[in-house]
């Protein structure tokens, strides 16, 4: 007798445990599982396009000629198709181009102008890098350059050493009886130049002369 109840207590245990486990392994049924979506998640509007909007016309002709339906410009989506950020549209009032935004209808070349951004190929945003020069530096820059295209340099001689100073900085060193012609002395490595002035007394005075402290 004792060990028939036993048996049927243990029956009883294994069966609730049986159920406890089905109802935390079974996934539950309601309204989030029975919810009917469609297919595409954003609707065949052309006001705005976005990725999406990409997406679901190479995807399906019938929401492709939904949008050309809704804009003016079938251009536009052939364009959105494509992966372009613009394409040719109605000409400008203000700046007389005729580039449209894929994105909204605007005009291209307008929106480029005073943006601290510019558009990659798939019409996102790139921060610019920070400015190094000021605007008057950067000007400054460009007239040193200028001057020295037009040939514009300060000679020094010192020994058998040569040097042009350039108005950008740089300094071009020359010394044909040691087979030494570089361009741009700033490139060599200091340890290497003070091995030079090293065995070359005539180098150094011929850098110091030049503005370099050495």
């Amino acid at each position: 007798m004792v060990d028939a109840l036993h048996a049927s207590a243990t029956a009883g245990t294994e069966r609730s445990i049986s159920s406890a486990w089905l109802r935390q392994t079974v996934k539950p049924t309601g309204a989030r599982n029975s919810r009917a979506r469609g297919f595409w998640q954003v609707a065949p509007y052309a006001s705005k396009l976005t990725r999406a909007h990409r997406a679901a016309a190479k995807a399906d002709h019938a929401f492709a000629r939904a949008l050309r339906e809704q804009t003016i410009y079938p251009q536009r989506i052939d364009a959105l198709i494509a992966g372009r950020t613009w394409f040719d549209g109605k000409e400008c009032a203000k700046c007389g181009g005729s580039r449209r935004r894929v994105y909204d209808v605007a005009c291209y070349d307008c929106t480029q102008i005073g943006r601290g951004f510019k558009t990659g190929t798939k019409g996102r945003c790139i921060a610019l890098p920070p400015a190094k020069l000021s605007r008057d530096g950067w000007l400054a820059r460009n007239a040193e350059r200028k001057r020295e295209a037009a040939g514009e340099y300060i000679e020094y001689s010192s020994g058998e050493w040569s040097a042009r100073q350039y108005p950008t900085g740089r300094l071009s060193v020359r010394c044909l009886a040691h087979h030494i012609d570089n361009p741009d002395f700033r490139t060599v490595h200091g340890s290497r130049i003070f091995q030079l002035c090293e065995q070359h007394p005539d180098l150094l005075i011929l850098l110091r002369r030049a503005g370099w402290s050495i």
